[in-house]
């Protein structure tokens, strides 16, 4: 409850011998209001207003949210569990000001092939003689070819392959054990697309290198 602007008036007025309902009549307030203050002044002595206990202060604070923000810049994929850590609060605070305060999304990496400065000055290059050689060729007379290496005996997955076993099977290594090859098992495949259709997929031999021989053939 709001605290009464009146409590210092109505001490002076109960101190000075007036009672509640003339001290509500002076001042134009409701006497439950001096009732209360004069309670007060009976119990404690005075009108001071008693230091509720409650919720503590948020840690939300500029400065909170300061150091997270350098944080961030300085490595941006710091976890927030271990910044939380750091700064003795709790996650779910640290998660409201990277949200709400900072505007700030995590997203997850995205893989992709590292290109060097050289790497891609080739590439630009390629493709600017493309270009070139598009303004004389249609697009739709080229067949465009890629090859690509499938692993058919890929790797389990220790977390996700569970076993269902009795005792006396999970003791077993060949129930137990899944071994790894240095060179697993694959098989390269073959295709081609143009602007009105696709090629039949083609399994290249092991140990086949691609060129221009194989290509015809």
């Amino acid at each position: 409850m709001k605290s009464s602007p009146h409590r210092p008036s109505i001490e002076l007025l109960f101190k000075r011998g007036l009672g509640s309902a003339e001290i509500a009549r002076r001042l134009q307030i409701s006497s439950s209001t001096v009732r209360n203050v004069v309670a007060a002044i009976k119990k404690r002595g005075d009108a001071s207003e008693v230091k509720k206990s409650g919720r503590p202060r948020s840690v939300n604070t500029r400065n909170t949210r300061a150091i997270i923000k350098k944080r961030i810049i300085r490595n941006d994929g710091l976890s927030l569990n271990r910044m939380a850590s750091q700064l003795g609060i709790a996650r779910s605070t640290v998660q409201s000001i990277v949200k709400n305060d900072l505007k700030l999304k995590s997203y997850k990496l995205r893989r992709g092939q590292y290109l060097s400065d050289k790497s891609k000055a080739m590439r630009l290059e390629k493709c600017r003689k493309l270009l070139q050689h598009f303004q004389v060729r249609r697009v739709s007379d080229v067949i465009w070819t890629d090859e690509k290496i499938f692993t058919i005996e890929p790797l389990p997955n220790r977390q996700n392959q569970r076993q269902l076993l009795s005792k006396d099977d999970s003791m077993s290594p060949k129930r137990r054990l899944a071994h790894n090859r240095l060179f697993p098992k694959s098989v390269m495949v073959w295709a081609g697309i143009t602007a009105t259709g696709k090629t039949p997929l083609v399994f290249i031999e092991r140990n086949v290198k691609i060129n221009s021989e194989v290509y015809q053939k």
